[in-house]
């Protein structure tokens, strides 16, 4: 039941729950000029990231894969806000870390156990 694939997954659900948390927080609750206190926003920047979630939670491959490429461009934007947006870039690093650590959970849960 703690097979390091158990404990993968579970830091799989909640790195890309709390990527699609992250977000509609970050542009809805902080104040400007962290945030933008916008709630259209907030909606439409974690919509997305409800595409694959059945494939993640269930942890599917495809599911997986998907997951990573399309929270590959939320790291790019919050790369782009952490270089370049002082204000915004406490939000961008967390939002950074959050998609890093789904990534190599996705390497870890894709990795085929050796034969013997």
């Amino acid at each position: 039941m703690n097979s390091p694939a158990t404990r993968a997954r579970l830091v799989l659900r909640a790195s890309y729950a709390g990527v699609c948390l992250w977000q509609f927080i970050w542009h809805t609750a902080l104040p400007p000029p962290a945030g933008n206190g916008s709630l259209l926003l907030g909606v439409l920047a974690a919509l997305p990231l409800l595409l694959p979630l059945r494939g993640v939670w269930q942890g599917r491959p495809h599911g997986m894969i998907w997951g990573g490429l399309l929270l590959l461009v939320y790291f790019m934007v919050a790369a782009v806000e952490a270089w370049s947006n002082p204000a915004q870039r406490f939000a961008a690093w967390v939002q950074i870390l959050l998609v890093t650590v789904y990534q190599a959970a996705v390497v870890i849960l894709s990795r085929r156990p050796r034969p013997d």
